[in-house]
This record gives structure tokens, C-alpha cells and sequence, in this order.
């Protein structure tokens, strides 16, 4: 919807803030390119750029109400019936934006306000008369908020764009994010970014800064947890909620004065969302999808055939290896970071190409975390118990043939998380050592690495199954929204996901796993203590089972029972580029003794390996190309 930035000044440290805000707010201008706003006071500026999606003509922010200033970039979806909340209690409105309901929210509850929203937001506030400034980010994290301590005060912006470029900031690389970029593709510390001293404030979390004290405070408000069911339910009864429980998210998510899009490429979760649109939607709903020339990655022809199945008016890009590479600066730029995910440029393509048409645009993000869609991994569980329960006994190498036993992993000695580690990690924590040099070891913390994903499982206890789930909501899942937002708002278009909206998420991790990824019967499961779940995935069971049943009723049943795909690129081919090599083996990349040479070389001998179906060898070889052209473009300047 827009961008956020602000300057905290404890003591007046800074008197041209008013100006520098001024000029640093016109660098995230694209995300808001409709309007802007500010206010200033002695101690602080709050600025403000518009994408008008609801009540075109008002809305604009900052709004003031009563000595309380607020800015906010997202969606409330349940805006309106928290006005009629407040008209009751005679609080006035002069728009029909949702964002007028924030100042007078938070007067009438405080910061208990943010627990009534239902939405994707990050929101400032600044409450005048008693003199302290709050931060909020949404339940998920599907907006992002950036912040940074700097001399006597805090700086937040929508974008690191708004933080880097602060004067006097300094650029200097964090090894700890670098370590977990490399690990888990994101840094998934929120403490940790790819710039040092740079913060996200955590989702469902808010900072309280008090201006007299010049002391701030991080507060959680929301928990998201996977819940033991307090009642036994049938298929039917989930499969009905969920039903209802979508119709009302995608219903609530069209919600707009302007254009509305989806995309579609072809997969479950997308034409879910685009067959649900098109009953609420008047008109042609407008979809949109990525097309690639290599045969074997494209899914082109399953966007079309859902197209026609629910009527709607298609547009189709084809992205090509020239295209990848000569944006690849270009998206780094954009990001102002490591791109985390080779699909994020054809994301921006499909969003640049929208652009003009739509200003909305639903996506399908969360499916595959909440609802089981990633079950090699989800499942492995299942392959750790058995493997550990046999290797207890017996250790021969004959035995771990005939159960698909993994034979460098020490079952009886490694925990389940490491275990995931082991499946999960393009790297892995022995590869990104021998790949570092010695030289930046000592300024990378290990502890904030794997912070994230040993407290979220420490939260769930004796439940394997959940506690897996729990690690791509919390941790994966960032990584995705990230690229979502920026990607899209690079374009000034607003990106919404039905399937994170609160009712859905709570409603689904109250939902027995079995209903999330369901072995196909008892044979099945037999079978599969006789292999591994990279092998027997989606052959021995079912993923994203409720989805997929709900489903039914909307799609074509060869796209219900479709295999994911996961929106791949073929990036062994793609990373034999002799210019990869040139990048990455010249002296400036190995003067900064960050990789070993040997290692790299080592990498980039890809050979056509018919082992690697998820192109791991390319990916890799693609975060350190990342990494470098990132570090030429905002460490060497």
C-alpha cells in the first residue's frame, strides 16, 4: 500500500532531520507514488508515500487525532467493523480509508488496539502528550519494518533503502546474516541483516520507544503456535470450515477501489485463490503467470488451462537466461541485499508487466508452510524416527541399504533438528565452513545463526511433526514474504495472501496434522520403512491433503492432485556461464578473503548430475554471485 519512515531524536541531536527525512522518503517513492505526507516536531519526523487503494481522494497520511500521529503501510481488512465499533463510542471519521481507524483505535485501547486487526501492516504512532512512539509489525510478518539505533535516537524505514542511506550510516557487513544467508538462504535472525546494525522488528511484535526514559522496549503481542486439538473432529467438519473460512479470506482480500489481480502459475494454490476470486470478483478477474523457454520449467500450459477453467483474462511473460542475468544487478539494487530466491526476478518481471494494469494483486504464499506442502521435508520426521529406532540396534551397511538409511548421518547421536538441518540447508553447516575463510569466522555468532530455529522448536515439544511445520512459518516463510513485498512494490503494486489471514492461520494449526500431509494407507506407510521421504514425497502420501480436498469443488482434478513444482529455474545450466566464473574467480572477489578459492572452484565443476533435480549445485554457486555483486555494489562504493 506504501511506505513508512521515521526518525526517533532523543535529545535533538539531529536538527535537519525535517530535510534529510524529506529527501530519504523520495527514495522509496515507488512504493507510494500517489501522494506523500510529514510531520516534524523537536523529536520526530514521520514520512509517508501513498499507493491509493482505498478511498482514492482521502486517506492520505499522516493522520492526527486527539495528539496521536500514525503512519501505516498494508491493509486492515476488518477496518470497517472496527469503525462501527468506534462510531458507537462516538469517535468521528472523516474518510472511508482504513487507515483513519488506527489513531482513534489506539486512543480508545492503547496498544491492545493491534490485537483487534486483522490485516497485513507495519504502523508507527506517535502518541504526543505522553511522549513515546510505537512500532508494529502484523501477526505473520507480511510487511516488512526495518529499524536502526543510531546516535541518540532510532531510524525505521519500509525499506533498508531508507536506513542505508541515512547520512553517516556506515556499510559494513554482518558475517553472522552472511552465514545464515548462506545456510538458509535468509537471514532468519531478525537481529541479523546483511548490513551490521540493522534490525526487523519481529512479527507480531511492537517497540515501544519512550522518549523521556530513552528507552525502548520489544513487546510481542501475538504468538503463533500449532495447537493440540481440544476436540476430535471428522474430515467433513474441516473440510466445510476451511471452505468458509477461504471464501470469507479471498472476499475480504478483494477488497479495493482500484484494479484487482491474481497470480497464477498453475499450481494448487494459486488457481485455488484465482477460482474463489472469480465468484466474488465482477468482471474478468485479470491472472498472471511466468513462462521459461526451457521445456522441463515451464508451466505455462497449466496457468492457461486454469485461465480457461475459470474464464479469467491471462497475460503470460516468458523469461529467458539473458534476461536473468542482465537484470540480476537490477533486482539487487531494488533489494538492497543478496536476492534469496532465484525467482525473485521473474517475480519483478511479472509485476512490471501488471503494472497499469492492476494495483492489487493476491498471491498464494503460506500454502505450502501452514497446510504441509513441502513434505520431503515435513515428513522427515517419520524417516528420523525409524532410522534412529534402527540404528540403535545395529549399524550395518547392509541394513541401512534395505531402509534407505542415510549413511553419513549419526542417528544415534543427532537430534530431529539436526537432522532437518541436514535435508533443509542448500549449504550445510560443514560446507559454509570450508567454503569461509578463517579470517571472518571470529565475527560470525553461531548462536544468533541457529536462534531462531532451536527456540521454535524448543516450543514444541513431543509433536515432530508440528515442530518442523513451525520452523517454515516462522523462519522459510520470511524469506517469501520479503521477496514478495519488495518485488512488487518495486512496481507500486500492493501484494496480498489469503492464506496467511488470521482466521486461516489459526484454523489450520488446529487442525490434526494427518490432515495436512496423509499417507495414502497402511501399505504405503509400510513401504516407506523401506525408503526415504526425498523418494517416497507425494508418492506414499498426500500433501496439503484439506487444501487439495477443498479444492475439488473449484479446479480440474489433474490440477487438485498435481505434484508441486515449486516455480523452478534450471540454475546447474544457468551457472556454467564462463562470466560466473570470471566474477567470481577475479581478484577483487578474492582479495577480500571472505571464500576460499579452492572451494569455489570446487562449486562452479558442475557437471549434468541427474541427482540433482532441485539444481542445488546452481543455487549455490548463485548466493556467492549474489553475495559478490551485493558487495560491490554497497560495500566497495
Amino acid at each position: 500500500m506504501c511506505s513508512i519512515l521515521g526518525l526517533i531524536d532523543f535529545d535533538n541531536k539531529h536538527p535537519s532531520k525535517n530535510e534529510v527525512i524529506f529527501d530519504l522518503n523520495k527514495l522509496l517513492s515507488h512504493r507510494g507514488p500517489d501522494d506523500e505526507g510529514y510531520f516534524n516536531d523537536e523529536y520526530i519526523s514521520f514520512a509517508f508515500n501513498r499507493l491509493s487503494i482505498i478511498d482514492l481522494n482521502l486517506g492520505n497520511q499522516p493522520i492526527i487525532r486527539n495528539n496521536i500521529i500514525s503512519i501505516f503501510n498494508g491493509e486492515i481488512y476488518n477496518f470497517k467493523s472496527i469503525r462501527q465499533e468506534l462510531e458507537k463510542l462516538n469517535y468521528k471519521f472523516e474518510t472511508n480509508s482504513d487507515s483513519e481507524i488506527i489513531p482513534n483505535a489506539f486512543n480508545e485501547w492503547g496498544v491492545d488496539f493491534v490485537k483487534k486487526l486483522s490485516g497485513m501492516f507495519s504502523i508507527a504512532i506517535y502518541d504526543k502528550k505522553n511522549r513515546k512512539t510505537y512500532l508494529f509489525r502484523d501477526r505473520i510478518g507480511i510487511k516488512p519494518l526495518y529499524y536502526s539505533n543510531i546516535d541518540a535516537g532510532l531510524i525505521f524505514s519500509s525499506e533498508v533503502k531508507g536506513i542505508i542511506n541515512f547520512p553517516g550510516f556506515k556499510k559494513k557487513i554482518d558475517y553472522t546474516a552472511l552465514y545464515s544467508y548462506l545456510s538458509f538462504r535468509y537471514p532468519t535472525n531478525n537481529n541479523n541483516y546483511f548490513f551490521k546494525d540493522i534490525k526487523r522488528l519481529n512479527p507480531g511484535h511492537y517497540l515501544e520507544i519512550d522518549l523521556n526514559l530513552k528507552k525502548i522496549t520489544e513487546h510481542q503481542y501475538w504468538k503463533l503456535s500449532i495447537n493440540k486439538p481440544k476436540y476430535k473432529k471428522s474430515e467433513k467438519f474441516y473440510l466445510e470450515k476451511l471452505d468458509q473460512l477461504l471464501n470469507d479470506s479471498v472476499k475480504s482480500h478483494l477488497q479495493s477501489d482500484v484494479p484487482v489481480g491474481v497470480f497464477l502459475s498453475g499450481g494448487l494454490d494459486s488457481s485455488l485463490i484465482a477460482a474463489i476470486a472469480t465468484k466474488y470478483h465482477a468482471g474478468r478477474l485479470k491472472t498472471y503467470s511466468v513462462g521459461f523457454k526451457e521445456t522441463k520449467y515451464n508451466e505455462g500450459n497449466k496457468a492457461n488451462l486454469i485461465s480457461k477453467h475459470i474464464n479469467s483474462e491471462h497475460t503470460e511473460i516468458i523469461i529467458e537466461k539473458k534476461d536473468f542475468f542482465e537484470n540480476l544487478q537490477k533486482i539487487i539494487e531494488i533489494k538492497n541485499a543478496p536476492i534469496s530466491i532465484p525467482h525473485e526476478y521473474p517475480l519483478y518481471a511479472l509485476a512490471q508487466k501488471m503494472k497499469g494494469d492492476v494495483k492489487v494483486v493476491l498471491s498464494g504464499e503460506g500454502a505450502d508452510e501452514f497446510f504441509g506442502g513441502y513434505s520431503r521435508i515435513q515428513k522427515s520426521p517419520f524417516d528420523y524416527k525409524k532410522n534412529k529406532f534402527i540404528q540403535s540396534f545395529t549399524n550395518l551397511t547392509l541394513i541401512k541399504e534395505i531402509f534407505s538409511i542415510e549413511k553419513n548421518f549419526d542417528f544415534r547421536n543427532k537430534n530431529l533438528l539436526e537432522y532437518f538441518f541436514e535435508k533443509y540447508n542448500w549449504f550445510n553447516f560443514n560446507e559454509t565452513n570450508e567454503l569461509l575463510n578463517d579470517k571472518i569466522k571470529h565475527e560470525i555468532d553461531l548462536k544468533s545463526v541457529t536462534q531462531p530455529w532451536t527456540d521454535n522448536f524448543d516450543d514444541n515439544k513431543d509433536k515432530s511433526y508440528d515442530q518442523i511445520l513451525s520452523l517454515f512459518q516462522k523462519n522459510h516463510l520470511q524469506c517469501l514474504l520479503d521477496r514478495l513485498d519488495v518485488m512488487t512494490m518495486a512496481n507500486s503494486i500492493e501484494a496480498r495472501v489469503p492464506f496467511l489471514d488470521n482466521a486461516v492461520v489459526e484454523f489450520i494449526n488446529n487442525v490434526p496434522f494427518k490432515y495436512k500431509i496423509k499417507w495414502k494407507s497402511s501399505y504405503h506407510i509400510f513401504k516407506s520403512l523401506f525408503s526415504s521421504s526425498s523418494i517416497y514425497s507425494e508418492n506414499n502420501d498426500i500433501n496439503k491433503y484439506l487444501l487439495r480436498k477443498c479444492s475439488e469443488k473449484y479446479l480440474p482434478q489433474n490440477t487438485t492432485m498435481e505434484k508441486k513444482l515449486g516455480f523452478p529455474l534450471p540454475m546447474n545450466e544457468w551457472m556454467k556461464d564462463e562470466k560466473i566464473k570470471e566474477i567470481l574467480l577475479d581478484a577483487t572477489t578474492l582479495n577480500r578473503k571472505i571464500f576460499k578459492k579452492e572451494q569455489i572452484e570446487k562449486l562452479l565443476k558442475i557437471e549434468k548430475e541427474t541427482n540433482d533435480p532441485y539444481d542445488f549445485s546452481g543455487k549455490k554457486i548463485w548466493m556467492i554471485l549474489n553475495i559478490e555483486i551485493w558487495m560491490r555494489t554497497y560495500i566497495d562504493r
